[in-house]
């Protein structure tokens, strides 16, 4: 499991002061990014000639309001590998260890060039069986 943390920006918030629904999901590929960067990875995977990760499926539940100044502890965790793909659950954790919200996504390994589906790397497959549920 890979744990960091993001604070609830002003601009990231209705004028209720809750998180705008789609806030969710720039927070959690923030945290994704994180994840693959600080990661022991030698080839980079965002800028990479041959391979893009496209996501093909992004879901989100909210548990409980997300305000203003608020500090989130995230996890991810790989909640499933496949040949070609694996999914990413993301959950955001309050002060007190509670799920205030959650995001899975899944991603699929493609060849850049005509868009079809690869095998993940075996780096990258080490990356998320370390990071497994």
């Amino acid at each position: 499991m890979f744990e960091t943390e993001r604070i609830v920006e002003f601009g990231m918030c209705d004028s209720a002061g809750v998180l705008f629904f789609a806030k969710i999901f720039e927070l959690s590929h923030s945290a994704y990014e994180e994840f693959i960067l600080r990661s022991d990875l030698r080839n980079n995977y965002f800028e990479n000639d041959e391979l893009v990760i496209p996501i093909v499926s992004a879901t989100s539940n909210f548990n409980k309001p997300i305000t203003l100044h608020e500090v989130l502890k995230i996890n991810i965790v790989v909640s499933k590998i496949g040949n070609s793909s694996f999914q990413l659950t993301t959950i955001f954790l309050d002060e007190v260890d509670k799920a205030k919200a959650t995001v899975t996504t899944t991603h699929v390994f493609v060849d850049k060039k005509e868009f079809n589906k690869t095998e993940i790397p075996d780096e990258f497959l080490n990356l998320l069986k370390k990071n497994q549920q």
